[in-house]
Order: structure tokens, then C-alpha cells, then sequence
């Protein structure tokens, strides 16, 4: 194998590959990335099981070949290294030459016959996504899924496909993010009505981050079904489905409700800030206190002290005491775009409906905390 490229694209390239490397793996070749040459360019290979990648990248191919390479070590040297050109060479004893213009290195390698081969997309049956909105949808919804496996399937973000319309939903079972996008052009399910896969919601984030503006994303899962495979300019990530029965996130969402709450976004934030301080060391608990054209935040942390903020706010409905946790509510605004928040209520065990006035399509839940009397 016998290559040249710039060391700004292939470090670039590691950069994202090695984020898909196993940090802790009992099989040491899951710590590597897999460097292989492929129809002009070469390719990059990392993958954890769950997810993995292919990153493309140009280069000059005199010869081909592959190895694989601990993944720590090469990005780490490949960094620290001047911008410019790079030759590099494998020799028949598996090891690499690296050359540069002011440095000569020489890495052992590993053969890349125990390397995981990555599933590819099924040539029957793909669907494709505009890269923006899917990056704002998953900005929107995948914080709200869970991050610990306790609950493997609240891990996921439930993604359901209709002709006309997409639903989107994350929860870890204390708040919940929908958005329902309508779409422009009318996909083919294939005969289907609709289809529903559980994606992990870091595989959607990871998604999110490598996608080029203004681009399509092609998607679809892998023969066996157990996967999907979504297909970029120069990247192609394969992710595992999660299996189990999604939570009927129906029954949650509030029909009717006693009390709206208008806010400005920016200044509600800010006031949720403040109060962060203090609540941080009570549970995280704010408490919203409904006055005369004004919302009351209050934070009690017995050994700092206590807090109250008031905004103005404009109140339909009846009066009421509640409390959140105050994280879930600066989440949900560092999402929203709006110049108002709307917070629709009804008891004070019940859960709190947001709203963002510049995106009726995304409704944001959680779940209240029960007041300390």
C-alpha cells in the first residue's frame, strides 16, 4: 500500500472517525481504525458494534491495500503534524512509513482480516431526508432521550414515517420532545403505510454532526433489517436498531388545560439561570409560583440560601403552584427559537405542556416535581 493525501484532510477525517472507536473493549482490535484504500480514495473504518463509519477522503493511490491502526495514537500524531502533504507506505512486515516534510515515523499495524465489516445499505429500499431539517429535528428532540441502558428502549428516539409526515419523539420517562414535520414531497414506503425504527439517539447526533448543508441524506436499513444505513457525501454510518415496544407517548400529552403562561423566551431563560444557582443544591427544583401578570421562580438551598425572580407574564386561567426540575427547563430553552414561550398547566402534579410560539410543530413535556410543604 502506497499513498499521498494532506495531512488537514486526514486529520479532519480522524477526528470524526475516532469518535466511533471503542474506548473499552475486551477485542483490542475495536480500539483500531481501519485504513483502506477504495476506488481512488482512501477509507477510514471505526466502529463500537452500535455504530460505525466509513469516511472517504482524497488521496493520490499508487498502491492499494489496508491495515488497521490503534486509533488514539494515530489521530494524535497525525494532529500535531504541519499542514502539507503526507506519503505514506506498508510494508510487507505490516509496518507503516509515515513521511512529512520535516518528520519520518514508522507505526506497527495490525492486518485487517479480524476487523468488523460494516453491513451496507439494502438496494431495495432507501428513503432520503434534507440534511437541515433533519439536524434541526434531532437538535429538537434527541436531548430528551435517556443516556443511561437501564431503560435500553427510552435510549432510542422514536422515529415514525408516514407518506405525508414524519414524527419524531424523544423521553426518558421525566419530559418528552415531539416534532411532526410535514413533508414537502410525499415519500414511498414502498407499499408500506408507515414504517417505525428506534434509532439510537447518539447515531441521530452523530448523523446531525457529520451531514453537509444543503445536502440529502440517503437512508434504509441493511438486508437483515437489523440496522440502518444512512449514506452521505463522504461518510456512510451504520447504526443499530433498538428493540422493545416504544412508550404510548399519546397518553402523556395534555388535551385540555386550565392555565397558559406567556413568556418572553430570553428573559424566562435568564431567570432560570439565576435560579440554577441555588437549585443545584436542592435537587435541582425551581418552583413557579402564578401571580397578577407575573411568574414567580423561587430556588431554596438550605445551606447557600434562597432565591425568588419575578417576569413579567401574561396569565389565562387559574392560579397555581409548581415545580420542575430546573434543568429540563433551560434544556428545552436552549432549543427553542422563539421571542415567546407559552407553558400550558393544569394541576400540580400534572405534567407541564411548553410551547414555542415560532414552531407549533415542536411540543416540549415535563414531568413537575412534588412540592415540599
Amino acid at each position: 500500500m502506497k499513498l499521498s493525501l494532506l495531512q488537514e484532510n486526514l486529520n479532519s477525517a480522524l477526528s470524526h472517525v475516532s469518535r466511533f472507536v471503542s474506548p473499552k473493549t475486551h477485542l483490542p482490535i475495536l480500539s483500531n481504525i481501519l485504513f483502506s484504500t477504495d476506488s481512488g480514495r482512501l477509507k477510514l473504518t471505526a466502529t463500537n458494534l452500535e455504530i460505525g463509519i466509513n469516511y472517504w477522503i482524497g488521496a493520490k493511490i499508487e498502491t492499494e491495500g489496508s491495515f488497521t491502526i490503534p486509533s488514539k495514537e494515530i489521530s494524535e500524531f497525525i494532529s500535531y503534524l504541519p499542514s502539507g502533504k503526507i506519503d505514506l507506505s506498508l510494508d510487507k512486515q505490516q509496518l507503516l512509513k509515515l513521511t512529512s516534510p520535516k518528520a519520518e515515523s514508522v507505526f506497527s499495524t495490525s492486518p485487517d482480516a479480524d476487523f468488523p465489516k460494516l453491513s451496507s445499505l439494502d438496494p431495495s429500499f432507501s428513503l432520503e431526508l434534507d440534511s437541515e431539517m433533519l439536524r434541526q429535528t434531532v437538535t429538537q428532540v434527541a436531548f430528551a432521550a435517556a443516556t443511561d441502558d437501564s431503560r435500553p428502549v427510552l435510549t432510542a428516539v422514536y422515529c415514525l414515517f408516514s407518506p405525508d409526515k414524519l414524527t419524531i419523539v424523544g423521553t426518558d420517562g421525566f419530559r418528552l420532545s415531539l416534532k411532526e414535520i410535514k413533508m414537502v414531497n410525499p415519500l414511498d414506503l414502498d407499499g408500506k403505510e408507515s414504517l417505525i425504527y428506534l434509532i439510537p439517539s447518539r447515531s441521530l447526533v452523530e448523523i446531525s454532526k457529520l451531514a453537509k448543508p444543503n445536502t440529502k441524506i440517503k437512508f434504509g436499513p441493511t438486508t437483515d433489517q437489523n440496522q440502518l444505513v444512512f449514506v452521505m457525501d463522504d461518510a456512510e454510518l451504520v447504526s443499530r436498531l433498538i428493540e422493545g415496544e416504544y412508550p404510548d407517548y399519546s397518553r402523556i400529552i395534555p388535551e385540555t388545560f386550565s392555565t397558559k403562561i406567556f413568556l418572553n423566551r430570553e428573559e424566562f431563560a435568564q431567570a432560570i439561570k439565576m435560579a440554577s444557582v441555588f437549585a443545584r443544591e436542592s435537587a435541582n427544583v425551581v418552583k413557579f409560583s402564578l401571580k397578577q401578570n407575573a411568574l414567580e421562580i423561587s430556588s431554596n438551598a438550605p445551606q447557600l440560601g434562597q432565591n425568588k425572580i419575578t417576569i413579567d407574564a401574561r396569565i389565562e386561567g387559574d392560579p397555581l403552584d409548581i415545580a420542575f426540575n430546573y434543568k429540563f427547563v433551560s434544556d428545552y430553552l436552549g432549543v427553542a427559537s422563539g421571542e415567546e414561550v407559552i407553558i400550558e398547566l393544569n394541576e400540580s402534579l400534572s405534567p407541564g405542556l411548553f410551547r414555542d410560539q415560532a414552531d407549533p410543530s415542536l411540543i416540549h413535556i415535563i414531568m413537575p416535581v412534588r412540592i415540599q410543604d
